[in-house]
């Protein structure tokens, strides 16, 4: 018995270093909220937990089209978390730069720089691999684009 109980407890400390993993790449899948119409939202991040409880992250997320209109940003962020044995949560603050492009056109109808924000949650399936929920929110011009998507992350170091 005390063996199996000392397993477990290393393999808790083993999942939760890996959350504080230096360099980290993952992939999202979800829907977008444009306007009131809904799209289909991918997108990657890479980042680096540069203290056990904060991290640098940047990214691409394709927020989708609506009415010939594809839009999309690029980001970075300050990233606090917190591990709670297997499970990571945490937050993001960041700028995105973000594009919205005519179809018809292939022109940016409208471009520039404004805040975003995100919270969610991971879960270790082992060391490396961690899948959850996030949701992130895009400031547009005269608009936010809100995200609920699915993300997969590999942690590499």
């Amino acid at each position: 018995m005390k063996k199996i109980l000392l397993a477990l407890a290393l393999s808790g400390v083993a999942t939760t270093a890996a959350a504080d993993s230096w360099l980290y790449a993952g992939a999202n899948l979800g829907q977008s909220d444009i306007g009131g119409e809904s799209a289909t939202a991918t997108g990657f991040h890479v980042g680096t937990g540069i203290l056990p409880i904060i991290g640098l992250e940047a990214g691409y997320n394709y927020h989708g089209k609506v009415t010939n209109t594809e839009y999309s940003s690029y980001y970075f962020a300050v990233k606090p978390s917190i591990d709670l044995g297997p499970l990571h949560v945490y937050g993001k603050a960041g700028v995105h730069s973000y594009k919205a492009n005519s179809i018809n056109t292939g022109t940016a109808t409208l471009d520039g720089t404004k805040a975003m924000y995100g919270v969610g949650v991971e879960y270790f399936m082992f060391d490396m691999l961690s899948v959850g929920g996030s949701y992130q929110n895009f400031q547009f011009e005269d608009s936010n684009i809100g995200s609920f998507n699915l993300t997969a992350t590999f942690h590499f170091l």
